[in-house]
């Protein structure tokens, strides 16, 4: 699916898969793991400050999403605060294919309106005018609707 942009059976990817069944075929990291990932893990852990001494891998995007949500809800569940159970996120936006990654995704322009009323209700903001490499805009309407003012 991801390789479509660079062509459907090219030659180069198709030398690179099969190179790479030949080390180790795809493994799930459900509950399993393996050496490259424990390098991988090791490394990430050893850049981080010290309170980042956890990494959690996933097979895509939106698994990673997805488990995030879950995260963050549990860790509201923990805290005694189960009622929090809704995000926000930005219109135009667009987080995956599983259930709850669907739901963060702009519910008017994207992809997945059949889903809309099905989903779970999520809060979306406009998004922001600063755009990637231009210099922030403290004035942008996004962020005073967001972030209270501290004085």
């Amino acid at each position: 699916y991801q390789r479509r942009v660079h062509g459907h059976n090219h030659p180069l990817l198709n030398r690179a898969v099969e190179e790479q069944l030949q080390k180790m075929a795809h493994v799930m990291f459900g509950g399993i793991t393996h050496r490259p990932a424990v390098e991988l893990a090791q490394r990430l852990v050893s850049i981080t400050p010290d309170p980042l001494q956890w990494v959690f891998f996933c097979d895509s995007g939106s698994v990673a999403v997805e488990v995030a949500m879950k995260m963050a809800l549990q860790y509201q569940h923990a805290r005694g605060d189960s009622a929090r159970k809704r995000f926000i996120t930005l219109k135009n936006g667009y987080h995956g294919d599983t259930w709850h990654a669907m739901s963060v995704c702009d519910p008017q322009r994207g992809m997945h309106q059949l889903f809309q009323g099905q989903l779970p209700q999520q809060l979306f903001a406009e998004e922001p005018r600063s755009r990637m490499g231009e210099e922030w805009d403290p004035n942008d309407p996004m962020y005073s609707a967001l972030i209270p003012q501290r004085r």
